[in-house]
């Protein structure tokens, strides 16, 4: 969706500015570098907001910029995001204060893109940790199966659904659209794409909106997880029967 959305002339979606590791720029850690500060201040409330008022358009932007944002994983509005991802609802008790009154002062839009098929997430994250990316730019990217740990595995398909809903309730009182992986990647794309456009205020382009980027793993769990039948007996019977399909 970010690729997509900088496809726009008019709009600019970065990458995970709050990501400690991120290998691409703008970011907090780039910027506390480039500022002189210690990496510890990304855990003080407020250090966020001075570094996205650096990503707000300036005089090199102005005028060809119509909207701007970036992505922000579930955990990464937590002042803790370690401690978010293993235990969402404490990370929405550690949320940066300062942030959040940034994002409500200034009615930011959020797009809240979820997928249905939590399983999937998981598979997804195992090939990503396994090989480095989620996308690819190479159309003929081969095939890559992940062994999915069964102990442990519905603990985490409840932190998947534990983290949306304390993103649900981040988000309750901004302007927000809701967008599922699913129907963005097939036939419901070019209609969310407009959909969002309308929502930032940009026109479409006749060409539409497009994006370099290719899916890793095939759709098909089974051709995904090598140890899917594993998987399915150990999640037959149990409310996480519906992601095996």
């Amino acid at each position: 969706m970010a690729s997509r959305l900088n496809s726009h002339p008019s709009i600019v979606c970065h990458e995970e500015v709050f990501l400690r590791w991120v290998d691409s720029e703008p970011s907090l850690r780039g910027w506390l570098r480039a500022t002189g500060k210690p990496q510890w201040m990304r855990g003080m409330p407020g250090t966020r907001n001075a570094f996205v008022r650096s990503l707000l358009p300036g005089s090199q932007l102005a005028g060809k910029t119509g909207a701007i944002g970036f992505k922000v994983m579930y955990n990464q509005m937590s002042l803790w995001p370690a401690l978010a991802y293993l235990v969402p609802r404490a990370g929405r008790w550690l949320e940066d204060p300062v942030f959040r009154s940034w994002l409500h002062a200034n009615r930011v839009l959020v797009i809240h893109t979820l997928r249905r098929n939590h399983l999937k997430i998981l598979a997804s994250h195992q090939l990503a940790a396994e090989s480095g990316r989620f996308h690819s730019r190479d159309a003929g990217t081969p095939e890559h199966r992940v062994v999915l740990p069964v102990p442990g595995l519905k603990a985490r398909l409840l932190r998947i659904a534990s983290a949306e809903r304390a993103a649900r309730s981040v988000v309750r009182n901004l302007p927000s659209i809701e967008v599922y992986y699913e129907d963005y990647i097939g036939a419901r794309g070019a209609a969310d794409d407009a959909l969002l456009c309308r929502a930032l205020g940009q026109p479409v382009p006749a060409t539409g909106l497009a994006s370099s980027l290719t899916k890793v793993a095939s759709d098909d769990l089974r051709e995904t997880v090598k140890n899917y039948e594993q998987i399915a007996a150990h999640l037959s019977g149990t409310r996480f029967e519906r992601f095996l399909t």
